[in-house]
C-alpha cells in the first residue's frame, strides 16, 4: 500500500493549492466538475526531471536515490479527464542480499543481485480537480510496468567470488499522483507533479547466464549463482516517492 505519511503530504499539497485558487478566483456556479462535459480534443508532449527516493526494506534490500527523467503524451478526452502514456528512467540502483548454506564442499556463501537502472511505463489518469484558465490542479492514478535492468549476481565465499549477468526483471506498478499543470504562453506550459509508486516484487529468471559454476574451484553440481531462486524468493514490494518538473508542448 502506498505509505500513508506520503499520502497524506500529497493531499495537503493539493489542498491547499486547491484552497489558495478558490480564495484568488470564486468558482461560478456553473464550473462544477462534470466529466460528462465535452471538451474541445487536445494533445501534449511533456519532457521532465526530477528525483525518485530510495525505498529499503530491512536488512536485505536496498534501493538508492537517484535522479529520473522522462516523456509523457497525454491526451484531453473530457472536460476534467485527460488520458496519458508514461516513461520513466533513472538510473537508480538496488540490491538485494541472501546467503546460502553449506553444500557438500562448498561453504556458506554470500549472494547479491543488482539492478543499476529502473524503468517505468505506465498509462495515467488525469483528473482536473480545479481548472483555471492557465492553471489547473489534478490528481492522477495509473498503472503499468516497472523494469529493473543491468542487473548481475556476485557469489562469496572464503574460497573466492564470481559474478555473472542475469536478465531483467518485471512487476506491475500502481502509482497515484497530484500536481498543478501552468500555461503562462498558449502552446507551452510546465508541470510540478509528485507522484508515489507502488510495484511488486518482479524477481524474473535469476539464473546465470552462463559458464559462472565452472569458475568456482570447481563447486558442486547445482552451483547456488544458478539457484539464486530458492535463496531470494519474492523481492518485497517497493515504494517509491517521484518528484518532477516537466515541460509541456501543447500540440492542439
Amino acid at each position: 500500500m502506498i505509505g500513508g505519511k506520503r499520502l497524506a503530504w500529497l493531499l495537503m499539497i493539493l489542498a491547499g493549492t486547491v484552497s489558495f485558487s478558490q480564495g484568488a478566483d470564486p468558482r461560478r456556479q456553473d464550473d462544477k466538475p462534470k466529466l460528462s462535459r465535452r471538451s474541445p480534443f487536445s494533445v501534449e508532449f511533456e519532457v521532465y526531471a526530477g528525483g525518485i527516493t530510495g525505498d529499503s526494506i530491512g536488512a536485505a534490500f536496498h534501493s538508492a536515490t537517484r535522479g529520473t527523467y522522462g516523456g509523457r503524451f497525454t491526451v484531453g478526452v473530457w472536460k476534467r479527464l485527460s488520458l496519458g502514456l508514461d516513461y520513466m528512467y533513472s538510473n537508480q540502483s538496488r540490491t538485494y542480499e541472501a546467503t546460502t548454506p553449506a553444500a557438500g564442499p562448498l561453504p556458506s556463501g554470500f549472494l547479491l543481485m543488482r539492478a543499476k537502472n529502473l524503468n517505468v511505463i505506465a498509462g495515467n489518469g488525469e483528473i482536473a480537480i480545479v481548472e483555471r484558465p492557465h492553471a489547473k490542479f489534478y490528481i492522477s492514478p495509473g498503472m503499468g510496468l516497472a523494469r529493473n535492468g543491468s542487473r548481475d549476481m556476485t557469489f562469496t565465499t572464503p574460497l573466492g567470488t564470481v559474478s555473472t549477468p542475469i536478465p531483467g526483471g518485471r512487476a506491475v506498478t500502481f502509482n497515484l499522483g497530484a500536481g498543478v499543470k501552468i500555461y503562462p504562453w498558449n502552446h507551452v506550459g510546465l508541470r510540478f507533479d509528485l507522484r508515489d509508486y507502488v510495484s511488486g516484487g518482479g524477481t524474473g529468471n535469476l539464473s546465470a547466464s552462463g559458464g559462472a559454476c565452472v569458475a568456482m574451484f570447481p563447486p558442486p553440481p547445482g552451483c547456488a549463482v544458478n539457484n539464486a531462486q530458492s535463496f531470494f524468493g519474492t523481492i518485497p514490494v517497493q515504494n517509491n516517492f517521484v518528484a518532477t518538473l516537466g515541460l509541456i508542448f501543447r500540440i492542439r
